[in-house]
């Protein structure tokens, strides 16, 4: 019997963890990062007015039918060069304020929390944004004059769950021949 339960426990661990590595890579060297997602991802770009001119947002995305959450994406926008040149840690944190309050703006929603991070030696940003019927948990990395964004979105009930953070925690920048 002891051995039976044994088995039971190895069984259930292994499926568990084969349940675990069932995400999948998505790498883009043109973008310079690998991300994993529940479900295959579709590639879309956007034009978008800023400030500082018409951005190209390359979103990365799922809507998993079966799953904690509702959407996972990951998004890359390159900024002007220009605008980067003398750039220091009082400009950088200027335009990740500007991102997380048009982040909230956007929404409509209620900033949760904002809390600064180090991405890889960049400089970031880990916030949670308050949402008519939801909550929307953001990952922003300033990478010179990129601004990489990983966010998930999930209904109240589900508010929390671990695939939050795997998703965030399974971004990855990563170094190309230019």
């Amino acid at each position: 019997m002891k051995k039976l339960s044994y088995l039971i426990a190895i069984c259930c661990l292994l499926s568990i963890q084969a349940i675990a590595q069932d995400w999948q890579k998505y790498k883009s060297e043109d973008l310079a990062f690998i991300a994993y997602f529940p479900e295959t991802p579709k590639r879309t770009v956007q034009q978008v007015d800023t400030a500082v001119g018409t951005l190209d947002m390359h979103m990365i995305m799922c809507t998993p039918q079966q799953d904690d959450n509702v959407v996972y994406s990951t998004i890359k926008s390159d900024y002007p060069e220009e605008q980067f040149i003398d750039a220091d840690d009082k400009y950088n944190t200027t335009v990740l304020d500007g991102a997380v309050k048009g982040a909230v703006s956007n929404v409509n929603g209620t900033l949760i929390f904002d809390k600064k991070i180090t991405f890889n030696g960049y400089p970031g940003r880990d916030v949670k944004i308050e949402i008519q019927g939801g909550f929307i948990y953001i990952r922003v990395a300033l990478v010179t004059n990129s601004m990489y964004i990983s966010q998930v979105i999930c209904t109240p009930e589900n508010d929390n769950n671990s695939k939050i953070e795997r998703f965030l925690d399974g971004f990855e920048i990563i170094k190309v021949k230019q």
